[in-house]
């Protein structure tokens, strides 16, 4: 009796096991047990279930499985997709709520949050009695793609090389300008913007950018310092150079957390005002 090799016992073994288990039943179930997170998930699989969940959830916004302002299923079909309790899932929606990335509508339901609505750089502006109801106007005074300055590129997560869209715009009320915005934005993502903004000069960017570049911002971090103005800062206002103007730098995400626009913002001091409800 021949003796056989173990190259051909390896070889027998491997089929032995390939009849008791198909490879394509293995990936079927393999593709079951994973149907609740999508493929393309980035969630690390160590953290706990309902922050995998969480982060899946923000992955379909930012891919606008959902547009602003719609509806998400309700908590018990999210649970019965995702396999997860009720509560968890509650939980899941408690976070991203938090986050400003979803609304919940009492009664209604959870909504697909538009941060639009309740970014405007004119929150920061003391309003005269006679503009109170009055639309401001905006000007693109300049427009530009360059490579950003490094600071930028760094907010903006770009590649050394990558080009920004840069704006210099300005906004007035009753004839008076009372905003000066900085605002840098990546090139890949912005490029239909350009020439929208070569014929048109919307009163607020975040609508157009949801329009024409099909960005939806979600939240913005805003910090606030006093800084005399430069020579250029200070003649769009008709001031004296170095005169104290309240700067705020913005940097605006979109659902998913990736930095679409960076933002600086000057308004002379005695138009400045700042309102906050702390609950």
């Amino acid at each position: 009796m021949r003796t056989r090799s173990k190259f051909e016992m390896l070889l027998m073994l491997i089929k032995k096991n390939a009849k008791k288990t198909p490879l394509s039943q293995k990936n079927a179930s393999l593709s079951q047990k994973n149907a609740s997170l999508p493929i393309e998930n980035g969630s690390d699989p160590r953290l706990p279930r309902y922050l995998q969940v969480r982060d899946d959830l923000l992955q379909r916004i930012a891919l606008r499985s959902w547009a602003a302002d719609e509806a998400l299923p309700s908590e018990d079909k999210l649970a019965a997709e995702y396999e997860i309790a009720v509560g968890t899932m509650r939980k899941v929606l408690d976070a991203l709520v938090t986050d400003g990335v979803v609304d919940r509508v009492r009664g209604r339901g959870t909504f697909v949050a538009r941060a639009a609505e309740r970014s405007s750089m004119l929150r920061f502006v003391r309003q005269h009695v006679k503009a109170k109801n009055q639309l401001p106007t905006a000007e693109i005074r300049s427009m530009t793609t360059a490579i950003p300055p490094v600071a930028v590129a760094d907010k903006l997560k770009l590649k050394p090389r990558d080009k920004a869209l840069y704006l210099h715009r300005t906004r007035s009320l009753d004839d008076e300008i009372v905003l000066s915005e900085h605002i840098w934005l990546p090139l890949a993502r912005f490029r239909k913007l350009q020439k929208y903004l070569k014929n048109n000069s919307p009163a607020s960017l975040y609508p157009v950018y949801e329009s024409e570049c099909d960005v939806l911002v979600s939240r913005a971090i805003d910090d606030l310092t006093a800084k005399p103005l430069n020579r250029a800062n200070a003649s769009v206002f008709k001031l004296k150079t170095k005169t104290v103007a309240i700067c705020v730098e913005r940097l605006m995400l979109d659902h998913a957390g990736e930095p679409v626009e960076w933002r600086t913002s000057f308004v002379p001091a005695e138009r400045f005002q700042y309102s906050a409800e702390i609950r």
